[in-house]
């Protein structure tokens, strides 16, 4: 096929083209991986502890004789593979242009996280990685699935491919990811039944007898059932792009005479600058049958949905060669189960050897001497006397020491051979040997781990490149204003809105999935919770060596503690540290001139309280001068009155409310100049005069004076 389209042909056409497309690149990668795929298969076989060949097998238990299989490589596969499955890594995100920002590369690590809890991605991880020691290639992709059934939603899933033989990926791909891998078949094999449930309205559905379309489809469609196959391809298509001056690239087809790209950040309008003819890739994924097209879709990304996971890749005059460590074993094993067995051989059969005696000396004994090598007979009875009346002696077993001792040596050799091949030796599996230190046991562990580093690191490249086909996705799903959920390094998880504007610490804040480029790394070692226990194992001995180091350090140690409520303790033992000691969160420190400047600010405010409290004092002060001067007038009002009431009255009588009405007077005159009302005093015996004495107080202001 053509990689670039220029959509002319009609839609059935098209169909019947990308068919037959499908098949002619199944039919091509099966050819070119023939040999591989037959070697796979037997390396497949032989870690399950198929290990005799066919032959040689048969021939020894038709002759009842031991064919012991004693499967060491299955051990070595695996302190391979479990090395990597304690050792994950994990996928970084980092900002890559300036319009990309921290805060939202840790919005989209987080969420790389999420999308592999979700889907169980480390099964997946880990079923390749068997693959690719064992047989030397192993698969993994990524997809989407809804969120939930009632959902539009979608999320990317990390998913499982079990059986590495159902891969047909692109053999032009020579990158050690599958990076420019332009094709790649999944193939599945289903029933009838399955096939009619899953696609009812399909063409093959409708038919009764497949047998007709199974003769011209071999290896497609059979009398039994069908083959399903996921058809992906890149293809290219040219298109002109315009360089603008804020950095951007914009597709000329998009763009219009005149039209405003808006300012940049300098408020400057942007404008075009450039431009050049670009290939711009596309997925197409298709699911097939041998008769017609089930699905389209296509894939929110430029790269081809599936990583492959290699071994040993070796180009070998211009043809890729590939496998895993079972390969190189394979005689040393098969080595190591024939001394095996011949060990066996030897020891089981010492005892039967067989007896030597004169021809006639069973006569009348031989069923007794028959079973003689069966059953233990407390008397084994016998003729002294030849066929030729000559007198022998008693029969005798014909011993001979079996080469136990080579047998075992050579059996020995052959367990060497298997280390020395795979390079997991003695200190890798957990024997014990010459290294009488922790150190000398975990240098000979990291030799190890050093002769078979290329596994984890070309799972690791496969991993980066799982990273980048979901950072290049993520923009396309995660497309629309919703919270998602996104997981630490500590498993603690949060959820975080997307596309939309929130408030952060009383700051708008927006992490948008389609603004700046991001990349990413792979950061190899262990797990977060090994960390943890190794930093609590550090931080324990240092306390235990500077325990004043407890009194500011001590919740770093309890947090790193795995047992319940250290987290509880930690928050209470922080409370006690000095809060110079404590960090801000990640905020900058206050610098001196700043925290100077803030004291002076508190010291202005406590000023500013201050003032403000004595003018409250002195306007309550006035309010109650206010309200006496009130009562004042109003009796004076009430003793105008009663003046006039009595004028007919007795002397005494105007004398004594006249008098009172002097003393009101100079109760006023007082108010006037701030004397308390409370301090007045009257002594109308005084010539009518009274006296203001401070401290005197309940003094009476009306009613007739004494005599």
């Amino acid at each position: 096929m053509s990689e670039f389209q220029d959509d002319k042909t009609s839609a059935a056409d098209e169909d019947q083209r990308i068919i037959q497309e499908a098949k002619k690149f199944f039919d091509m990668v099966a050819e070119a991986e023939a040999q591989y795929r037959k070697d796979a298969v037997e390396d497949l076989k032989f870690f399950t502890g198929e290990q005799w060949p066919d032959d040689i097998k048969t021939q020894r238990s038709s002759e009842g004789r031991p064919c012991l299989t004693i499967n060491r490589v299955a051990q070595l596969v695996r302190q391979i593979t479990n090395d990597q499955r304690q050792n994950r890594p994990s996928l970084k995100a980092y900002p890559f242009d300036s319009k990309a920002d921290i805060e939202t590369a840790e919005v989209i690590q987080g969420l790389f996280k999420n999308i592999e809890y979700n889907s169980n991605a480390d099964f997946a991880y880990d079923t390749a990685c068997h693959y690719q020691v064992i047989a030397g290639k192993g698969f993994f992709r990524i997809g989407t699935d809804y969120s939930d059934p009632m959902s539009f939603d979608q999320d990317l899933k990390v998913m499982l491919i079990e059986n590495p033989s159902s891969v047909y990926f692109d053999p032009f791909s020579i990158e050690p990811d599958g990076s420019d891998a332009n094709k790649c078949l999944i193939a599945d094999d289903i029933s009838q039944e399955s096939f009619k449930e899953k696609y009812p309205d399909a063409q093959l559905s409708q038919m009764s007898d497949w047998k007709s379309v199974g003769d011209g489809n071999v290896g497609w469609v059979t009398v039994d059932g069908c083959r399903i196959a996921e058809y992906m391809v890149r293809q290219y298509k040219r298109e002109q792009i315009l360089h603008l001056s804020s950095g951007d690239t914009f597709l000329a087809k998009q763009y219009e005479e005149g039209m405003d790209f808006g300012q940049d950040e300098k408020g400057k309008p942007i404008t075009v600058i450039g431009k050049r003819t670009a290939l711009i890739p596309t997925v197409k994924l298709y699911k097939i049958n041998g008769v017609e097209i089930l699905e389209k879709t296509e894939w929110p990304g430029m790269w081809i949905p599936v990583i492959p996971v290699y071994g040993d890749r070796t180009n070998v005059d211009g043809k890729i060669h590939i496998e895993g460590i079972i390969r190189n074993a394979k005689d040393a094993q098969r080595a190591y189960n024939f001394w095996t067995s011949a060990e066996t051989e030897a020891i089981a059969l010492a005892p039967k050897s067989p007896w030597v005696m004169a021809d006639g000396q069973d006569e009348g004994y031989e069923q007794q001497w028959r079973d003689a090598n069966r059953k233990n007979f407390s008397v084994l009875k016998y003729n002294p006397v030849s066929l030729g009346g000559e007198l022998i002696g008693p029969p005798k077993r014909n011993v001979e020491e079996p080469a136990v001792q080579a047998i075992t040596q050579a059996k020995t050799l052959a367990a060497d051979d298997m280390k020395a091949t795979t390079g997991v030796y003695d200190a890798g599996v957990g024997a014990q040997g010459p290294e009488s230190s922790g150190i000398a046991i975990q240098k000979r562990n990291t030799q190890i781990q050093t002769t078979n580093f290329h596994y984890s690191d070309n799972f690791n490249r496969s991993l980066k490149h799982a990273g980048r086909i979901m950072m290049d996705a993520i923009p396309k799903v995660y497309d629309t204003a919703r919270a998602v959920r996104i997981l630490k390094d500590d498993g603690t998880t949060s959820m975080v809105a997307i596309n939309q504007i929130f408030m952060k610490s009383g700051q708008p804040k927006r992490h948008d999935m389609d603004i700046g480029k991001y990349d990413v790394a792979v950061e190899s070692g262990p797990s977060f919770a090994t960390k943890r226990m190794e930093a609590a194992q550090s931080l324990e001995k240092v306390i235990r060596a500077y325990p004043q180091l407890m009194t500011v350090a001590g919740d770093l140690l309890v947090q790193n503690m795995d047992w319940p409520g250290a987290h509880q303790l930690a928050e209470r033992l922080r409370k006690t540290i000095p809060p110079n000691l404590l960090d801000n969160d990640g905020e900058m420190p206050i610098p001196p001139q700043v925290q100077a400047q803030l004291s002076q600010a508190h010291m202005l405010l406590d000023q500013f309280s201050k003032q403000t409290a004595e003018m409250s004092d002195i306007i309550e002060k006035k309010k109650l001068e206010l309200a006496s001067k009130e009562k004042i007038e109003f009796a004076k009002l009430q003793m105008a009155a009663e003046i006039a009431l009595l004028k007919e009255g007795s002397k005494s009588a105007e004398f004594s409310l006249e008098k009172q009405i002097e003393l009101l007077d100079r109760e006023q005159a007082i108010l006037a100049a701030n004397q308390p009302l409370s301090t007045l005093s009257q002594n109308p015996g005084a010539g009518g005069k009274s006296a203001a004495m401070p401290g005197q107080q309940n003094m009476p202001t009306g009613g007739p004076p004494p005599g």
